[in-house]
């Protein structure tokens, strides 16, 4: 069987190393100082034992980790949802306004054509048209102001009966 490895690696990064070193400037006349790079050190590494977990870490551990796998994808669950559902109703949005627009168009259309039908209705019923019609097809004239006959009722009123007798209106009334 093959032996696992049980060591690790830790790195030292106690020492800070920088690309150039100040000191070794070197001034060959230019104007901009060239500087000579410094070779990197790599970090010393120490061998440090790995510790052995227990059967309740272990599982202590896994509980943890798929707690925190359950957390993850119920947020993911509901992110998914939220934009599925705010998509949804973008769309429900959409084929209510082009309905509402659909309905505005034909609201429109009725308007035009009840303002057409109103202008026919008036050019129809005008008062030459009538009149026109009244006198070429009805063979009708325009009354004279001779043939006007007024009535006075300032008078008081009277009934004629057909012997010929002729009585007061209040009178008439009383005997009834």
């Amino acid at each position: 069987m093959a032996q696992q490895n049980r060591n690790a690696y830790k790195y030292n990064y106690t020492n800070n190393y920088n690309n150039r070193n100040v000191q070794n400037i070197n001034y060959n006349g230019s104007a901009v100082p060239k500087a000579k790079p410094v070779p990197r050190k790599t970090p010393a590494l120490e061998l440090v034992e790995k510790t052995r977990k227990t059967a309740a870490q272990v599982r202590e551990h896994t509980v943890a980790e798929t707690k925190r796998a359950f957390k993850i994808m119920t947020v993911a669950v509901a992110v998914l949802l939220f934009f599925g559902i705010n998509l949804y109703s973008r769309v429900q949005l959409d084929e209510v306004n082009r309905e509402i627009s659909s309905y505005e168009n034909k609201i429109e259309l009725a308007e035009s054509d009840s303002v057409k039908l109103n202008n026919e209705l008036n050019a129809i019923v005008s008062i030459n048209n009538v009149e026109e019609y009244a006198t070429n097809e009805l063979g009708m004239v325009k009354v004279e102001d001779y043939q006007v006959v007024y009535i006075d009722l300032s008078s008081d009123d009277y009934v004629s009966v057909v012997n010929g007798n002729s009585t007061d209106s209040a009178s008439v009334i009383n005997e009834q």
